[in-house]
């Protein structure tokens, strides 16, 4: 595992801990969209693993308030999962994660709907990434394996490189006209 995977993954892990421990869903689910952005930044097999996971836990989470299910076995595999990273033990690493994944299983029957749809953000938002490089939607989406019709909505929600650098219209126009002077 890459050392920036794993420092970002303790970070999300840091996170996700306390806010299981006081049962707060929303945060949970938010914090699995941080994480796949990192799956579709780094695309390892450890980023997307732990995306599915913590997305897995917050869909698991809102169903088990509804249900009244204590989650606790499942709060302490995280922080056993959290340990073994920190201390680079990995084969403890791996077989928590599994652990994790079999008690999601067993109280969330729709584990294979999170895989897929975990994947299929990382790849819009990965694909809204090589947009912004110039690629046109069309072919974007087309390498990505996602439809335009994703990907645009996407794309239309996110800010593009010149509204982050705060570059006014007159800015942008002025510059457009100055190349065909």
């Amino acid at each position: 595992m890459e050392d920036a995977v794993k420092k970002d993954i303790l970070g999300v892990l840091s996170h996700v801990l306390p806010a299981m421990k006081k049962y707060d869903t929303a945060s949970v689910i938010e914090l699995s969209n941080h994480v796949i952005h990192d799956a579709a930044t780094y695309q390892d097999t450890d980023s997307i693993s732990i995306a599915v996971m913590i997305y897995a836990l917050g869909k698991m989470m809102d169903r088990c308030k509804e249900k009244d299910i204590n989650i606790s076995p499942i709060v302490d595999s995280v922080e056993k999962l959290y340990n073994a990273l920190k201390d680079g033990n990995f084969g403890d690493y791996n077989r928590n994660m599994e652990r994790i994944f079999d008690s999601i299983k067993k109280i969330d029957n729709k584990m294979s709907l999170y895989i897929e749809e975990v994947l299929m953000k990382a790849k819009i938002k990965k694909g809204s990434k090589i947009h912004e490089h110039g690629l046109s939607v069309a072919r974007t989406a087309e390498l990505m394996g996602v439809s335009q019709w994703d990907l645009m909505s996407y794309v239309g929600n996110i800010p593009m490189p010149y509204e982050k650098e705060n570059i006014s219209v007159k800015q942008r126009l002025d510059t457009a006209r100055s190349l065909f002077k």
